[in-house]
């Protein structure tokens, strides 16, 4: 495997550097072997705390994906993803959100800048990889899925890049990598979601952009039970639903400071909360709060950084 990934990782529980050998990485400390796929390290060791669910919800997601007939790669989708209701003309308000909220890290966040090392947590096929290459990043993909239809594998799709099998509440890099660290539609699988925020938190260097872009919220009086998620849960995939302000005390407590808090459609926080977001520079994030708080199920992308 190529070098400039290999120093970035470390053992997942021993936090040791690896050794490539020729089918596993070995780990100098603890001396667990991980195995490669399509060299791809696999680092979500099955003794790891919650592997077995993780592990489980891959077959969980391939199951899904056949079920309801996206499991065969489509290249002019995959070639304009998350964009596809601007340029194929589609009506998705999961991919308007993912898009909306992916385009405002880029453009708010990242702007002119080049040459920074990215992680995605929960990067699924990695489609985020061209937009990172072009502004020659060092981009890093990570998820529990491998699979070369729906997973890490057609990332080969998009180019050449560093990913990893890996779990986002035990990530395998060292501390203080990666200039920006991020992940879509992702928190709400964790199941520890302070945990996977702490780990983020912890693989970023200080002064880095850490974001959760499209995340579930139910508001403070909803069921944890989103009726909308039964049928992933049928299938053994991990899904939960937080309020906002579990959202916000999880990136807190993780030393982040949040710097803005919308919809991850870009819509205005209406009715609740439309007063209040007009206050100036911290209105929108005070307004999507109480928003998010009232409605029954919506949506949240929160972009904050690690202090330096």
């Amino acid at each position: 495997m190529e070098t400039a990934l290999l120093e970035l990782l470390r053992c997942p529980f021993c936090h040791a550097s690896l050794e490539d050998g020729e089918r596993a990485l070995t780990c100098t400390g603890c001396g667990r072997e991980f195995g490669l796929e399509a060299g791809i390290p696999l680092m979500l060791h099955e003794d790891l705390p919650g592997a077995r669910e993780k592990l489980g919800e891959t077959a969980g997601w391939v199951e899904k994906a056949r079920a309801e007939g996206w499991y065969e790669p489509d290249d002019e989708v995959d070639a304009v993803l998350p964009f596809v209701n601007r340029e194929l003309g589609w009506n998705d308000l999961v991919w308007l959100a993912n898009g909306h909220s992916f385009q405002v890290l880029l453009d708010r966040y990242i702007g002119d800048l080049r040459g920074l090392r990215v992680l995605e947590v929960g990067a699924a096929k990695a489609w985020a990889s061209r937009y990172w290459l072009e502004r020659e990043c060092e981009y890093v993909a990570t998820d529990i899925l491998v699979d070369p239809k729906i997973g890490l594998g057609r990332g080969a799709f998009y180019g050449d890049f560093g990913r990893v099998q890996a779990d986002g509440e035990h990530l395998p890099f060292a501390d203080d990598s990666f200039d920006v660290v991020y992940c879509v539609a992702t928190l709400h699988h964790a199941l520890d979601l302070r945990q996977m925020v702490r780990e983020m938190a912890r693989v970023a260097r200080p002064g880095a952009v850490v974001a959760g872009l499209n995340e579930g919220t139910r508001g403070i009086r909803r069921s944890p039970e989103n009726p909308e998620q039964a049928s992933e849960k049928e299938v053994g995939i991990n899904e939960h639903v937080h309020t906002v302000w579990a959202y916000l005390a999880a990136f807190v407590a993780a030393g982040l400071r949040v710097r803005r808090l919308e919809r991850p459609d870009g819509w205005p926080p209406s009715p609740y909360g439309r007063v209040l977001s007009k206050i100036p520079k911290i209105g929108l994030s005070i307004g999507t709060a109480m928003h998010l708080s009232a409605v029954h199920y919506c949506g949240v992308s929160i972009y904050a950084r690690k202090p330096s």
